[in-house]
């Protein structure tokens, strides 16, 4: 079991405190942790000026019958799925395929979550970040965490599961796609969308 005093002087030894972060982790890596996953982000937020973390939620995205072409995407494919489509609420799970992490932090009572209904960000320390998010542009809290000479932490995982690497791809000119959601008024579309990496 790894304890509080180990992981903290982990995460220290860093010298992330004047940065913010962007977090992806999986706790299965580490093992057991002394006092849980709630532990790590105690510790990442004592460590660090910041942090934020993906809190996609892939329930709320609808397959239209019809759509622009070339959108990587099989129009009409999932009708069962669509159905099964729930409104985006801030306070609906994050998805489970982003792992336990993100969840807990979006409970933390200073936590705050953007509102982009598939693909939202939570953190603590980061509203003037998060809040740049829009539906127009749902990478723009890694930009902004960019310009703040903020650090990507990846903790037990590898590139293949960073979204900052989203925010490059854009960058580099990778065509960007749109997507549906439902929220509780309509369905929206959600524009600039990445591809899978």
């Amino acid at each position: 079991m790894i304890s509080y005093t180990e992981l903290k002087f982990a995460l220290t030894s860093l010298g992330l405190t004047n940065n913010p972060v962007i977090v992806h982790a999986s706790l299965r890596a580490f093992g057991p942790i002394d006092g849980g996953a709630g532990t790590l982000i105690k510790i990442l937020l004592a460590s660090t000026r910041g942090v934020m973390m993906p809190s996609f939620t892939y329930t709320t995205m609808l397959i239209p019958e019809v759509g622009p072409p070339n959108n990587a995407i099989n129009y009409g494919s999932q009708r069962d799925q669509n159905r099964l489509a729930e409104p985006f609420q801030s306070e609906m799970p994050v998805d489970k395929m982003m792992g336990v992490l993100p969840d807990i932090l979006r409970k933390h009572p200073a936590a705050v979550r953007t509102f982009h209904p598939i693909l939202s960000f939570c953190g603590v320390e980061m509203d003037a970040t998060l809040a740049s998010q829009t539906i127009f542009n749902p990478l723009a809290p890694i930009a902004l965490l960019a310009e703040q000479d903020g650090w990507v932490l990846l903790l037990g995982v590898d590139h293949t599961v960073n979204t900052a690497i989203h925010y490059a791809e854009k960058l580099a000119g990778r065509k960007q796609f749109i997507r549906w959601a439902l929220t509780p008024e309509r369905v929206v579309e959600c524009p600039n969308f990445p591809g899978d990496s």
